[in-house]
């Protein structure tokens, strides 16, 4: 997957497929032991600008108890908007 989004605040999100065997993976099972292998969790890797301490993973509605989803935005969009 690669690509991540921003929000608020400095917040990074990337959306990771789980594949087994794959620190995604092991630290989504961390979690949640019934994480599958091919579903997708979202990776929280700074808030404020500054990186977390330790990357939080999510299931799509724990995320949105993080951050409205309508608050993400893809940074190349965002400069996009700034030269236009």
């Amino acid at each position: 997957m690669g690509r991540y989004l921003e929000g608020p605040g400095g917040l990074r999100v990337e959306p990771v497929e789980l594949t087994a065997g794959s620190a995604h993976w092991i630290f989504a099972r961390m979690r949640e032991p019934n994480a599958q292998e091919g579903e997708v969790w979202y990776r929280v890797t700074t808030r404020d600008g500054q990186a977390v301490d330790v990357p939080g993973y999510y299931q799509l509605h724990e995320l949105e108890e993080i951050v409205p989803l309508a608050e993400l935005r893809d940074p190349g969009a965002a400069a996009g908007d700034q030269t236009a």
